[in-house]
């Protein structure tokens, strides 16, 4: 398991269900975040690979499975996370074939919208 994984299930502080296929996470990234390190020296902001891995991670605990990126397939980022704001992923998930997952992600500071993405990801077997 990679340092920057097992730095998001630390942080991630909430994972439940909001129907069959909709899932939703809070997370509150610290000062000392892996991620943070390095970008940017002296005004540390969240890099977007952090939300996508933190959705990957997120998934994984609601399905008891592992989950693999296969395919980043949009992503708009709105406004920077920097250390210690909470922020809530909602994750809306399809079935495609075989053991393939859409997922789309949109990632929430309060009322504000700080991303959304697309994902595709095989879960393993």
């Amino acid at each position: 398991m990679s340092v920057l994984t097992q730095a998001i299930q630390a942080a991630l502080s909430r994972v439940t269900g909001s129907g069959p296929d909709g899932y939703s996470a809070r997370i509150t990234f610290p000062t000392e975040f892996v991620g943070f390190k390095g970008h940017f020296p002296g005004k540390p902001v969240l890099p977007g690979v952090c939300l996508i891995q933190t959705a990957l991670v997120a998934l994984s605990r609601v399905l008891d499975k592992p989950v693999e990126l296969k395919r980043l397939v949009s992503a708009k980022w709105m406004v920077p996370v920097l250390p210690g704001e909470e922020i809530v992923l909602s994750l809306s998930v399809k079935a495609r074939e075989n053991s393939l997952l859409g997922v789309r992600v949109q990632v929430m500071r309060g009322t504000g919208k700080v991303a959304e993405f697309s994902l595709e990801v095989v879960v393993a077997p």
